[in-house]
C-alpha cells in the first residue's frame, strides 16, 4: 500500500490505537490482580491477629472477606501443585502467601499455630469485569469508528479513478451521493462540474461540425460549378480558389481537433524534407525553399507536423524575406530577415493574445498551433533574434 495514502495512515492510526488499548487494559488487569494479592495479604494479617485473640479460626472474618476455607486432600493438592507467588511476611513475622488454582485466588496462612487455605469466592469476572468492559468497549468503539471512516473515505478511490478517466475524456455520468459528509460534497461538486463541462464540450463540437458542414457545402458546389465554366483562365482561377478553400477547411478542422485534445498522434520516423515539401504544397509555393536538409529524420505525426512547418514557413514569408530552413544537431531553424517580435515571445504562443491585435496580417493562431503540436510531440519551440534575422527553432533531441 502507498505509505502516503490516507488509508495507509488510517490503518496505522487504528493499529496503534488498538495496541494502546490492549496494553492499557492489560496493565489495569495486572494492577488489579496485584492489588487483590496485596489485599489478601492484608486480610491475612487481620485474621492472624483475630486467631491469636480468639484461639480459633475467625470464621466471621472469612465470611466477611468472602473467603472459603479449603481442607483435606484438596487443600494439600492445591498447595503442592500450583505455582506460588513470592512469600510475603506480615509485620508480626508470620508467613502468608497467595497462589492461584484454576483461575481462582487462594490465601495460604502458615504459622506454628495456624495452617489454613482460604479461597477467594469472587470469580474472575467479578474481579476484572470493570477493566474488561472498558477495554472491550473501547475496542468496539475504535473498530466501529474505523469502519465508518473507511466507508466515508472509500469514495476517494472512485473519485481519483474518475478524475483520471475525466482527464482521458472517458468519464461517464455518475449518480450523485445523498450523503452530507465533506467527501460526498466534494465528489458531487466534481461530477456536477464534469457534467457541465461535458455538455459545453458536446455543444462546442456540434457547433463546429455544423459550421464546417455549412462552409463545406458552398465550397463543394463552387467546385462543381467550376467544371461548367468554359473560359480556361477563369476556370483555372476558380478551381484554384475553391481548392484553396477546401484545403483551408480541412486544415481548420484538423487544428480544432488538435487544440481540443481529441487528436491522436501517430508519431513515426519521417524524412524532414518530406515535411517541408508537404508544407510547400499546402501553401501552393511555386519556388523551392532554401534548406540544407537532405536525408535527416525526425519522429513525428506527419499530418500535424506538416501544419507546423506550413505555419512557420507562412509566417516567415509574410513578415520577412530570404527564408532558409537549417538543420543542425537535431534542431531545425526557420531563419528569415525581418523585424524583431515586440515584447515577450511567450505572449505570441497564447491563443487570441493581445499581441495579435491591431496588425493587418497578424500571427493569428499560427504560433499557438505550432507550440501546441510540438508540445504534444515532446519537442521544444524557441525563438531568437540577432543580426536582423528571426529564428524559430524546433528542438527534437532524443526524439528519435
Amino acid at each position: 500500500m502507498n505509505r502516503h495514502s490516507v488509508f495507509f495512515k488510517l490503518n496505522i492510526l487504528f493499529i496503534v490505537a488498538l495496541l494502546a488499548t490492549l496494553i492499557a487494559g492489560s496493565s489495569i488487569v495486572v494492577h488489579i490482580a496485584k492489588k487483590d494479592r496485596m489485599d489478601m495479604l492484608f486480610k491475612s494479617r487481620l485474621m492472624m491477629q483475630e486467631h491469636r485473640i480468639l484461639r480459633h479460626n475467625p470464621t466471621a472474618l472469612f465470611e466477611e472477606f468472602q473467603l472459603t476455607q479449603i481442607e483435606g486432600d484438596k487443600k494439600q493438592k492445591i498447595i503442592n501443585e500450583q505455582p506460588k507467588f513470592p512469600r510475603q511476611h506480615t509485620a508480626l513475622g508470620k508467613r502468608s502467601h497467595t497462589l492461584t488454582y484454576k483461575g481462582r485466588l487462594y490465601l495460604h496462612i502458615h504459622t506454628p499455630h495456624m495452617n489454613i487455605l482460604l479461597r477467594d469466592d469472587r470469580t474472575l469476572w467479578e474481579r476484572f469485569s470493570l477493566p474488561l468492559l472498558v477495554m472491550f468497549g473501547t475496542m468496539i468503539l475504535l473498530i466501529t469508528m474505523y469502519i465508518l471512516l473507511r466507508r466515508t473515505l472509500s469514495p476517494l478511490r472512485r473519485l481519483q479513478e474518475d478524475i483520471v478517466q475525466y482527464g482521458e475524456g472517458n468519464l461517464t455520468t455518475q449518480a450523485l451521493s445523498t450523503k452530507k459528509d465533506e467527501i460526498s460534497l466534494v465528489s458531487n461538486a466534481f461530477y456536477n462540474a464534469a457534467s457541465k463541462l461535458k455538455h459545453l464540450t458536446d455543444s462546442r463540437t456540434l457547433f463546429i461540425r455544423n459550421l464546417f458542414h455549412e462552409l463545406n457545402t458552398p465550397v463543394t458546389k463552387g467546385k462543381i460549378l467550376t467544371e461548367i465554366v468554359e473560359e480556361p483562365k477563369t476556370k483555372t482561377m476558380l478551381d484554384s480558389i475553391f481548392s484553396r478553400l477546401a484545403s483551408l477547411l480541412k486544415e481548420l478542422a484538423q487544428m480544432e481537433q488538435i487544440t481540443s485534445e481529441n487528436y491522436a498522434l501517430s508519431p513515426k520516423p519521417v524524412r524532414i524534407i518530406e515535411l517541408i515539401d508537404e508544407a510547400a504544397d499546402l501553401l501552393y509555393l511555386d519556388e523551392p525553399l532554401k534548406t540544407n536538409v537532405t536525408t535527416q529524420m525526425m519522429q513525428a505525426d506527419f499530418a500535424s507536423m506538416s501544419i507546423v512547418f506550413k505555419n512557420l514557413i507562412d509566417n516567415a514569408l509574410k513578415y520577412g524575406k530570404n527564408l532558409e530552413i537549417i538543420y543542425a544537431q537535431e534542431t531545425l531553424t526557420f531563419e528569415s530577415d525581418g523585424e524583431e517580435l515586440e515584447g515577450n515571445f511567450t505572449a505570441y504562443l497564447e491563443a487570441f493574445s493581445p499581441k495579435h491585435e491591431g496588425k493587418d496580417k497578424g500571427f493569428g493562431l499560427g504560433l499557438y498551433i505550432v507550440n501546441e503540436i510540438l508540445a504534444k510531440h515532446g519537442m521544444v519551440f524557441g525563438y531568437d533574434y540577432s543580426e536582423g534575422k528571426n529564428r524559430f527553432t524546433i528542438n527534437f533531441k532524443n526524439n528519435l
